[in-house]
């Protein structure tokens, strides 16, 4: 009983490991994920989105780290999360700059329009 139990044991926890590390991180999804990060670090987000970025850049951390020890499945399901985090914090700076641009046009708008307002009521000589 014993011949048999070993073998079973070793196919036991080979099927384990291969169903723990799954395939590895592609080096195009890491590409695609810093580049993510980056363009919501250009985009602002450490300023507008600092929440969604530092969640970006821990998955990014912890996909990488995965990846380096050989987790495939958890460094690509880390990397994507990354991805994901990375342009909503993306998006997310992108509206909260917008939205100062638009204040500041409407700002300038009122300020043009009471000027031309001032001008029409003052008489002329």
């Amino acid at each position: 009983m014993k011949k048999g139990l070993v073998p079973a044991v070793v196919v036991v926890a080979l099927c384990a490991a291969c169903a723990s590390s799954g395939p590895p991180a592609s080096p195009a999804l890491l590409a695609e994920t810093e580049a993510a990060v980056r363009r919501a670090e250009a985009a602002g987000a450490g300023e507008r989105a600092p929440d969604l970025l530092a969640r970006a850049r821990r998955a990014w951390d912890e996909g990488r780290l995965a990846s380096g020890r050989g987790e495939g499945t958890v460094a690509i399901r880390r990397l994507e999360e990354a991805r994901e985090y990375a342009r909503a914090a993306e998006a997310q700076a992108n509206a909260e700059r917008l939205r100062r641009d638009v204040a500041t046009l409407k700002q300038q708008a009122d300020e043009l329009e009471a000027k031309t307002r001032q001008i029409r009521s003052t008489p002329t000589p």
